[in-house]
């Protein structure tokens, strides 16, 4: 919709004041000699009556005052002569207003009126119309403003449609655009300005200049990494910021904040290199490391392998936490690419370069319960250095299983040794003889024992030599008779006399006979009664 619509509703009253030729008259002075309730009354020198104007006109003269005013008719009756001291001031100040226009001056108006699209605001006893969209008046505020004075700009002087005056369009916009043109001709890329935090955004701060806007990209606000800006910034702050960039166009100002202070990492190339032993800040804890922060704005990265010596994963809220003030080491430092790789295993000496000789295999040592699992447990022998003992090197077969909490100390063998990946493999069984081994020094074959029989199958008896060590009777050697099925003779638990007849120390397996005790017996038999009656059992 054009501005020409909202004139409707007072182009009379444009028309009726606007100097046009055929509305001018002559200028004439006279001394104000009456004023009543609607006109005041002037004795103008070769007038032949008074001269009326209305009294609104002459609100600011007083009685015996001399007033020029536009002579502009006469009453029906010639009673009076009809001036004008408006006509006067509207020709008069619409000179001004074409130069106010012409220069891009400011004026000051009154808003006197609200109307559709925006509002009626005179100048200078001219009234024009004011869009919403130039205002710079918000919606609420709307009615509140009538009545108030205001400064704004010509935007525009027009011929009406019926070419008897002209058309005035004002603009507050133009006032704030003038402003932001000469604020940004001053401005220069190096400036540093002082700003007010307009709105903080995800991606940065708008800041406000004196009329104009400015941004701060995220990355320009601090050398640091921030992850929200309104844990630093709120609406409001004032803040320094150097300017970066300018676009004309589009008047962009782009600043940055960081730059008004030294880049960090050049400041920490200058104080730290590689092997450095520096205190820093736990910042952030992660699945794969930490980042510990060394200067403000200088972080780098202790990666979990870099933790301890051992390979084992560990849990890093075992060694660290947020906030924890820690000694580290730097392994690789590159400021140029803000990389910074710390370590704390460093700072110590790696126990696995000398562990062939310490830890060699057979070695007996001690060590910290730190983890307990189903399958074993993880002591720790030095600081880096963890042995794994499997539960099945806890204790021998037959012995009664041992069982382990975390803060024990336990003694073990070393039974396997890997350099290579920083491993060690321990037996708490190996610290003693095994079962095996205390048999072959107890048992020799042809010796007899008298044990419990402990299983009993289809091809033989097992029985209980000693905790860990079962020996073993085939069924052909069961008896020196013929027996169908071993539990038609034997129970579990009956003790029986037997000879060991074969050890096999790569099987590890002890073979005996009770046949053979048997027969051996019958014979010593038969010779005790060949020895007394001259005669043996066999031939009664």
């Amino acid at each position: 919709m054009s501005n020409n619509e909202y004139y409707e509703e007072f182009e009379a009253l444009l028309n009726e004041y606007l100097p046009t030729e055929e509305k001018s008259k002559v200028r004439v002075t006279g001394v104000l000699s009456q004023v009543d309730r609607n006109f005041a009354y002037l004795d103008v020198p070769g007038q032949p009556t008074s001269v009326r104007v209305r009294s609104e006109e002459l609100a600011n003269y007083n009685i015996g005052d001399e007033v020029e005013v536009l002579l502009i008719g006469e009453t029906d009756e010639g009673e009076f002569i009809i001036g004008s001291r408006k006509r006067i001031d509207m020709e008069d100040n619409w000179k001004k207003l074409e130069d106010a226009f012409e220069n891009k001056e400011t004026v000051t108006g009154k808003i006197v009126k609200r109307v559709k699209g925006g509002y009626m605001v005179e100048a200078m006893f001219h009234q024009g119309f004011l869009p919403n969209s130039l205002s710079e008046i918000s919606m609420k505020d709307g009615d509140k403003v009538v009545g108030q004075d205001i400064t704004v700009m010509i935007k525009d002087i027009k011929p009406d449609k019926d070419k008897k005056g002209k058309k005035i369009t004002f603009s507050k916009k133009d006032i704030t655009l003038q402003k932001e043109e000469k604020e940004f001709a001053e401005l220069k890329v190096g400036d540093v300005v002082e700003a007010e935090v307009a709105d903080v955004l995800d991606f940065g701060l708008s800041l406000r200049l004196q009329y104009l806007r400015g941004f701060v990209h995220i990355s320009e606000v601090s050398w640091k990494k921030l992850d929200k800006l309104t844990d630093k910034y709120k609406k409001g702050d004032k803040v320094e910021a150097k300017i970066i960039s300018l676009e004309p166009e589009k008047k962009n100002v782009k600043l940055s904040i960081k730059v008004l202070t030294r880049n960090p990492w050049e400041v920490a190339a200058e104080q730290y290199a590689v092997d450095s032993v520096v205190e820093g800040k736990v910042t952030k804890i992660l699945p794969y490391g930490v980042f510990v922060e060394i200067a403000d704005g200088v972080e780098g990265l202790v990666h979990m392998s870099d933790f301890t010596w051992n390979k084992k994963r560990v849990s890093l809220n075992e060694f660290v936490q947020l906030g924890d003030t820690v000694k580290v080491k730097i392994i690789e430092f590159q400021p140029a690419e803000r990389k910074l790789k710390l370590g704390i295993k460093q700072l110590s000496a790696n126990p696995w370069d000398s562990a062939a000789e310490r830890y060699a295999v057979g070695t007996e040592l001690k060590g910290k319960v730190l983890e307990v699992k189903p399958f074993g447990i993880f002591a720790e022998v030095e600081p880096g250095v963890d042995v794994f003992i499997h539960q099945s090197d806890f204790n021998w077969q037959g012995e009664e299983n041992k069982k382990f909490a975390a803060g024990d100390v336990v003694e073990f063998k070393v039974i396997e040794l890997n350099t290579e990946d920083n491993k060690i493999k321990g037996s708490i069984k190996a610290l003693r003889k095994s079962p095996w081994e205390v048999a072959l020094e107890t048992y020799k074959v042809g010796e007899t024992v008298e044990k419990e029989i402990k299983n009993i199958m289809d091809f033989g008896l097992f029985v209980n030599l000693s905790k860990g060590i079962d020996g073993f009777v085939p069924a052909q050697m069961a008896s020196k008779d013929f027996v169908k099925n071993l539990k038609d003779k034997f129970i579990v638990g009956q003790v029986v006399k037997a000879q060991i007849v074969e050890i096999d120390k790569e099987k590890q397996r002890i073979k005996l006979s009770i046949k053979k005790i048997e027969i051996e017996e019958e014979k010593r038999e038969n010779q005790e009664l060949l020895s007394k009656y001259g005669t043996s059992g066999e031939e009664n």
